[in-house]
């Protein structure tokens, strides 16, 4: 996670790399609304997701770094990224992805690092998904105004091969997440855990 570094965001100009202009204004951050009627003993829920997205989603991890080639870039943890064709294709799918969160019609799924993830079936079908994983907080410097804003940041994207239904199970509504982290709907206390007498 790399919250309070806003300054170092990724402006995601277009780039020209081997000849080939690649658009990236599908990676720019975007603003979408979360509303939630009031609902049994949840308050009504108005709250802003600002979305952005780290190198993660168009690049690879690789060991060398040039400072003047279009190919390269460095993500918020200082790492070195490579320019990765497959990535980008795909990438190009991630703001339908990310906006479908607030109506349900994508599924927030809990990722074993304390994140979150989404995905869809790959192009090839099978065991090949489309992952996208993120982290969701609150910023501390909040715009004037009642509608708090939470910040949705795409750490990375990418394509993987290997079957993952147990992490696909660990669902969690992406409204109750806002709520929860704007403040608005508390967490349920955790009681202690019963003990089920089974017999012999």
């Amino acid at each position: 996670m790399h919250k309070g570094k806003e300054a170092q965001w990724e402006q995601w100009a277009d780039r020209t790399i081997d000849g080939t202009l690649y658009a990236l204004i599908h990676l720019r951050p975007f603003d979408m609304e979360v509303v939630k009627e009031a609902r049994g003993d949840w308050p009504e829920l108005r709250l802003t997701v600002r979305v952005v997205f780290d190198c993660h989603v168009v690049t690879e991890a690789c060991e060398e770094h040039v400072a003047d080639d279009p190919r390269y870039w460095r993500d918020l943890g200082g790492a070195s990224r490579r320019f990765q064709l497959e990535r980008y294709q795909y990438s190009l799918r991630l703001p339908e992805m990310i906006g479908g969160l607030p109506t349900g019609k994508v599924k927030c799924y809990l990722a074993k690092k304390n994140n979150y993830m989404v995905w869809e079936v790959g192009d090839a079908g099978g065991d090949e998904h489309y992952q996208v994983y993120f982290d969701i907080y609150k910023p501390e410097i909040q715009p004037p105004g009642e509608i708090p804003l939470l910040i949705l940041y795409v750490q990375s994207a990418y394509l993987k091969n290997e079957p993952f239904a147990k992490q696909r199970e660990r669902f969690q509504a992406f409204g109750q997440i806002c709520g929860q982290l704007a403040g608005v709907i508390q967490p349920k206390p955790k009681g202690p855990r019963s003990k089920i007498k089974r017999k012999k």
